[in-house]
Order: structure tokens, then C-alpha cells, then sequence
């Protein structure tokens, strides 16, 4: 596994590698990715090492992260692959393209839930405090292709599944969850029965 550069207030984990490992296991192409709350970028950067796909967009939220995404993607992306970086929250995040594959690996907690930090940067990695799982569902909607294919790993917790699903009740998504002890994977592709939900844009 390559050595990714990171901040010290908070580091990647196993479940985005897992992440990152379920999808090359279920798909076999990809030439435009997105990856959504990307931090250091290892789930957007590993896959697109993999498909070498024509673009790879890698969208975050705090600023701090910047000059991480930039030396990372400078160091392990192929020249080949053209890259953006964006400092954007999900609900002011435009793209000028669709995508065929979207990855995420947002934060675990809901506000109030979870063990909080005294380091604010580490509470918004962990905690839904910028965004919300309404935002980020909208974002995946808009921006993902037609026949395109969306994957987030989170926490297998039962609180957190009630909260998604309900949103993704009212989503323009058709959705899929894998389980296993820790984690909750989710697949959501489009819903052609239903108008993309473009309210925002």
C-alpha cells in the first residue's frame, strides 16, 4: 500500500481501502471518478491507478487537506489522468461533467452522536457538521451518469441506516446495501422511472 501523505488531526483507515477494494472487485472500467469528502484523496487516487480513467475529480471540504490532495495526486496518479481538486462542501460542489463512477466515505457520526474531538478539523471529518446526508445524496444524483455507479462505505450502525434510508426514500437513487460486522456498503445507481433532481442547479 502506498505511503499516502496525510495531516496529523486525522488519518485514513481500513474501510477505505475496503472501499476501494469492493469496487475493483465489481467493476472493470471507469473513465470519470468522483470522489466525494476525499481528504487525503487514497480512495479517488487507488482506484484511478486501477482504471486509468480519463478524469478524476476529488472534491473536500476543509481546506487543510489542499496541499495533501495536491502532492498526492502529483506523486501516484498517472500524467495521463487529468485531475481537479475542489475546497467544496457537497451542496456548493459544480462539476462541469457528469460521472460514471462516484466513491465516498463519508462521516460516520450524525451531529451529537459519537465520540467528539476537541479538534474541530477532526470533528468535521468525523461528524456530518458541514454537510448533511440530504446534501450529499443530491450531490450524487446531479453529478453522477446515467449509467453510472455510486459507492459509500460508513459505519454498520442502526441509527445511522434508519437516517440514510429515509433520505434515500425521497432521492431520485435506486440503492443496494452490503453488510458486515463494521461496515454498511452502499451501491446507488439512478432511478430512470423518476426526473433528476436538479432544483439546486
Amino acid at each position: 500500500m502506498i505511503d499516502y501523505l496525510q495531516p496529523d488531526f486525522y488519518r485514513f483507515n481500513q474501510d477505505s481501502l475496503e472501499l476501494v477494494g469492493l469496487v475493483k472487485r465489481e467493476l472493470s472500467a471507469a473513465q470519470s471518478i468522483l470522489d466525494l469528502g476525499a481528504g487525503c484523496g487514497v480512495i479517488g487516487i487507488e482506484l484511478a491507478r486501477v482504471f486509468c480513467p480519463e478524469h478524476l475529480s476529488l472534491v473536500e471540504v476543509q481546506p487543510e487537506y489542499r496541499a495533501f490532495l495536491l502532492k498526492n495526486s502529483e506523486v501516484f496518479l498517472n500524467a495521463q489522468v487529468e485531475r481537479e481538486i475542489f475546497i467544496s462542501s457537497f451542496s456548493e460542489f459544480r462539476a462541469t461533467r457528469s460521472y460514471d463512477l462516484i466513491v465516498c466515505n463519508p462521516p460516520y457520526y450524525l451531529p451529537g452522536h459519537g465520540q467528539e474531538s476537541s479538534d474541530f478539523r477532526r470533528r468535521v471529518a468525523r461528524s456530518f457538521l458541514a454537510d448533511s446526508w440530504v446534501e450529499l445524496l443530491k450531490c450524487v444524483e446531479v453529478n453522477l451518469a446515467e449509467n453510472g455507479k455510486a459507492y459509500l462505505v460508513i459505519k454498520n450502525d442502526g441509527t445511522l441506516l434508519e437516517h440514510v434510508n429515509r433520505h434515500l426514500k425521497s432521492s431520485g437513487l435506486d440503492s443496494r446495501w452490503t453488510l458486515n460486522e463494521d461496515l454498511a456498503f452502499l451501491r446507488l445507481t439512478l432511478n430512470s422511472s423518476l426526473p433528476r433532481s436538479l432544483s439546486r442547479y
